[in-house]
């Protein structure tokens, strides 16, 4: 799946895969494409 956000950078866009699990260098290459900390991330998968 392509994720896009609208940041004060412009777009930004990563390609997300549909999987249950994802391995943990998948989780942080994403997030760095998307520009959030893991300390975001986890805030929000509580």
């Amino acid at each position: 799946m392509v994720m896009k956000k609208t940041s004060q950078k412009g777009n930004i866009g990563c390609v997300v895969p549909l999987h249950r699990e994802v391995a943990i260098g998948t989780l942080r290459s994403i997030l760095k494409q998307a520009g959030v900390t893991l300390e975001e991330f986890q805030e929000h998968v509580k």
